[in-house]
């Protein structure tokens, strides 16, 4: 079956439509206080596609869009460190619900999978409040965890809800 999605590396040309998807109330209500305004958004994704600072990490971020119109709904990313990579997704709130969020992260394992250093585990944090992110995280396979993971995770936050899910 054709995916309704299309996952492309994001690029610097991407991040007005991206913003028009995702700089919204509903989407930063769990991430921070505020929307961002469009520089400080933009900003920060310039950051992320320039690359991590330290040595021995992969930053991967894409850009999805609707197959058929082409119209871009969210974001998929991934960090690949110590072995494993650490996962997030921003959607934008019109498509919440309909499945692409769950087919965007299931795309995004397997596209890791077939890494050079393929990670031995993914994981994943979100606040306690998050139910939405908690059902697409169980929904795709991932199991909450204690607290005395064997590595560092570069998304925890104190009082985050930490994710795995194995390969």
């Amino acid at each position: 079956m054709p995916s309704r999605l299309q996952i492309t590396p994001l690029l610097p040309h991407h991040l007005d439509d991206l913003a028009l998807a995702i700089r919204k109330p509903e989407v930063y209500e769990f991430i921070e206080r505020e929307v961002p305004s469009h520089e400080r958004f933009c900003d920060g994704l310039a950051r992320a596609l320039a690359g991590p600072q330290q040595p021995g990490e992969v930053w991967l971020n894409h850009l999805v869009r609707l197959a058929d119109t082409g119209r871009v709904i969210g974001r998929l990313e991934a960090t690949l460190h110590h072995g494993i990579a650490e996962v997030a997704f921003l959607f934008d709130p019109a498509v919440w619900g309909q499945g692409y969020a769950t087919e965007g992260l299931c795309w995004l394992h397997e596209r890791l999978m077939n890494e050079e250093a393929a990670p031995s585990a993914f994981w994943a944090t979100t606040v306690p409040q998050n139910l939405r992110c908690q059902a697409l995280l169980e929904r795709c396979g991932y199991q909450r965890t204690a607290q005395d993971w064997p590595l560092p995770l570069l998304s925890y936050d104190e009082g985050d809800l930490v994710y795995r899910r194995g390969v």
